[in-house]
């Protein structure tokens, strides 16, 4: 049984699509550190539009959770050649494992996205080690 979280901080992988597939899939991971509700963090994408110039895309990320609901800025910090801010809405799940939502360029895209987290073995290791270490 794996750790209940409380929080989105931690490492996740994920991917957005574009309506009618117009584009290819990219997925992407994040970094995320969430306190008291609002994160901050930074995501990796393949750059699949503009290889020309370079491999990845990177951007910073702000945001607030209230319950399960989420919203953040996404900012594409220039490497890649790219340049402008996506906004996303998403739903975590229960465990805070899974998200998923929509994405929007105001006035120009518009998709679906999610997340899934990469470091749930750590959460088991740890509640295992705690239960270990629990005297019964």
């Amino acid at each position: 049984m794996t750790k209940r979280r409380s929080s989105l901080t931690g490492s996740w992988s994920g991917a957005y699509r574009y309506p009618g597939d117009a584009m290819p899939e990219t997925v992407f991971n994040a970094l995320i550190e969430e306190v008291a509700g609002a994160f901050t963090g930074k995501i990796e994408e393949p750059n699949l539009t503009r290889a020309w110039a370079g491999p990845v895309n990177t951007a910073l990320i702000e945001g607030a959770r209230e319950s399960a609901q989420l919203n953040f800025i996404k900012y594409y910090t220039g490497d890649g050649g790219m340049h402008h801010m996506v906004m996303y809405q998403g739903v975590v799940d229960d465990g805070f494992t899974r998200i998923d939502g929509a994405w929007t360029v105001p006035g120009a895209w518009s998709g679906t996205f999610f997340m899934t987290r990469d470091d749930l073995g750590e959460a088991a290791d740890a509640e295992v080690a705690a239960e270990a270490e629990t005297p019964r």
